[in-house]
């Protein structure tokens, strides 16, 4: 009996602690999502021009435009962001390294050396040659 008093009463006084650094404790467990406007310069080697491209947040399936190689986007500090080709290319597909949201990031697509770049120039030209 002494003992299923004495669980009782200590687990009475972990839930109330518990709940009293519920606000602490969600902190730790919880990402802290702050939303940002990533300013996203491109810098590209590529015969395209910066239109051709649009900047992808992978977890809203947000998507934007480069506009004089710059494009702006509502997303998430730290969401994965991915230079993709512009829907209006519906037969080219691109496989483009991923890179963390930042409020400011600068992306560089050399064409000179990326084989997946490569590979998608290559469908692109394959693509208007019909």
């Amino acid at each position: 009996m002494k003992n299923v008093i004495l669980i009782s009463l200590l687990l009475i006084i972990t839930n109330a602690i518990t709940y009293w650094l519920s606000d602490k404790i969600k902190l730790i467990f919880l990402k802290n999502e702050v939303p940002i406007i990533a300013e996203i310069q491109l810098e590209t080697n590529c015969e395209l021009m910066n239109e051709s491209f649009v900047i992808m947040d992978l977890l809203t399936n947000k998507s934007v435009t480069f506009n004089m190689s710059k494009a702006y986007l509502r997303t998430v500090e730290g969401n994965p962001l991915q230079v993709q080709m512009n829907p209006n290319f519906s037969d080219v597909t691109s496989d483009f390294e991923i890179h963390k949201a930042a409020k400011k990031m600068k992306i560089d697509l050399d064409c000179n050396i990326s084989n997946r770049l490569k590979n998608t120039l290559d469908s692109l030209r394959n693509t208007f040659k019909n």
